[in-house]
């Protein structure tokens, strides 16, 4: 399919509404020109019938023309029209003049009167003078005509003359609109060569200052693009550095138990040897998956369009329930708290994943013989799911610190990554909402999410 330029096809547009524009007001210049034209060619007329009409006496009782000759032939000639005329009266009929014009019937009332005619197989204008004081009793006609070839090259001229008058305005106009089209849209050929000579990832927002206020929407939808695509780059970017740091140590370290499992030919000690592989395969295993679901829950990584409407108390009570058998065997007692749906929009999986992690973390850190609640409520801030555990607890100084990657507090027991409070954090954030941690008296933790609310499904008809 072939492409038009915009300026070529901006200017096609208004070129054609231009012309069409040009023709119709050259018509209607033409028609007002030649209504004109007539207006003075009928006063002409009327002012030789009236001229005529000074002529016509009365003379022993019976109407007269008695003009001289030279005066008769100024009054009828014309160097481009044939003229006629004739003189009646009501009572004695034909007076002077062409006798073949009495059989014209003109039509209309008034004194004066215009009508087109045929004349011996010629069109011509006529108008018809009623002088009622010419003779008392009685109705003096006096019709002069003429053909209409005067008109006819007064109108010739002025068609001619409006449509090149309106040919070279719309010319002009072109000339001009394309100029304009030109300059308009150079702030786009600025952008264009602006964009074209950046370095490979440079996303700094386009100039808005050098474009045109009906370009601004435009701008804006561009640079929001390059916000976006910034940001999944220094996502990206940080997804691989962190996953080249984590996963080197592990890799190292699988290295290490496989090739000290290969050198072992004793039963128990290659036994052994395999099963510390196993776990460095397992510890391996959830940090790839812990930096996999860390990218998913990066800013701009999911759109908020994924979303579904979910019973976040729902969700959170099936993930105790899948976790309440590891729970057990730590020796941890879980409560769990919510009677009504609570719901909130979200991807499903992350949010799972994000219960998932605060168990996990109260796994690893409340110790031995500590309970776990966890309760999904609605609260003045919104919905809220709160995990609380009475282990140890964490110091103040290192509340604020919970959440950044890799992040581990002094004393913490081994096998942790410093992930699972940071992609709770993070999924917490795609989604809109919060986390807080907070110490509880005497000792434990409280973290706390909350997240938009989401409204409320219809009730489903009841069944009869």
């Amino acid at each position: 399919m072939s492409r038009v330029s915009l300026r070529h096809g901006l200017t096609l547009r208004v070129g054609v509404w231009m012309l069409v524009l040009s023709v119709l007001v050259s018509m209607a210049s033409y028609r007002l020109a030649l209504m004109f034209g007539d207006e003075a060619y009928d006063e002409w007329l009327l002012d030789s019938a009236r001229t005529l009409a000074q002529f016509v006496k009365v003379q022993d009782g019976a109407v007269r023309f008695d003009p001289s000759s030279r005066t008769l032939s100024a009054l009828v000639f014309d160097a481009h029209d044939r003229v006629l005329f004739r003189i009646s009266d009501d009572r004695e009929g034909w007076v002077a003049g062409q006798a073949h014009l009495a059989d014209q019937a003109f039509q209309g009332q008034g004194l004066v009167r215009y009508q087109n005619l045929v004349v011996d197989g010629q069109a011509m204008r006529a108008v018809e003078l009623t002088a009622a004081e010419v003779n008392p009793g009685s109705l003096v006609r006096i019709v002069v005509a003429e053909t209409l070839n005067k008109r006819n090259r007064l109108a010739s001229r002025m068609l001619g003359t409006v449509m090149l008058v309106s040919g070279l305005l719309t010319l002009l106009t072109l000339l001009a609109l394309r100029d304009a089209i030109r300059r308009g849209l150079r702030p786009l050929q600025l952008w264009t060569d602006a964009v074209r000579s950046r370095r490979a990832g440079d996303l700094t927002p386009l100039p808005a200052a050098q474009v045109a206020e009906e370009l601004d929407a435009f701008t804006d939808a561009i640079n929001g693009l390059l916000a976006r695509l910034q940001l999944a780059m220094q996502s990206q970017q940080r997804f691989i550095g962190d996953a080249a740091h984590q996963l080197r140590t592990p890799l190292t370290a699988l290295q290490l138990e496989l090739t000290h499992a290969l050198r072992e030919t004793e039963p128990l000690r290659h036994q052994q040897a395999l099963t510390q592989v196993k776990l460095a395969i397992d510890r391996m295993a959830r940090l790839t998956h812990q930096l996999l679901t860390l990218a998913r829950a990066e800013p701009g990584a999911l759109a908020d369009g994924h979303f579904d409407r979910l019973d976040w108390r729902k969700l959170a009570h099936g993930v105790c329930m899948r976790q309440i058998d590891g729970l057990l065997r730590s020796d941890l007692d879980l409560a769990f708290e919510g009677d009504e749906p609570v719901w909130v929009r979200g991807d499903a999986l992350l949010l799972e994943e994000q219960v998932h992690n605060l168990l996990d973390n109260a796994r690893r850190y409340a110790g031995a013989g500590a309970q776990v609640l966890v309760k999904v409520s609605h609260e003045t801030g919104g919905p809220c799911l709160c995990v609380e555990d009475n282990g140890p607890g964490v110091p103040e100084a290192e509340l604020p610190r919970l959440t950044t990657r890799f992040h581990r507090p002094a004393g913490s027991p081994p096998g942790g990554s410093g992930l699972g409070l940071a992609i709770v954090d993070e999924i917490s954030r795609l989604h809109r909402g919060q986390l807080t941690a907070e110490a509880v008296a005497p000792h434990g933790l409280r973290l706390r999410i909350t997240l938009p609310a989401a409204e409320v499904p219809a009730a489903a008809p009841a069944q009869g």
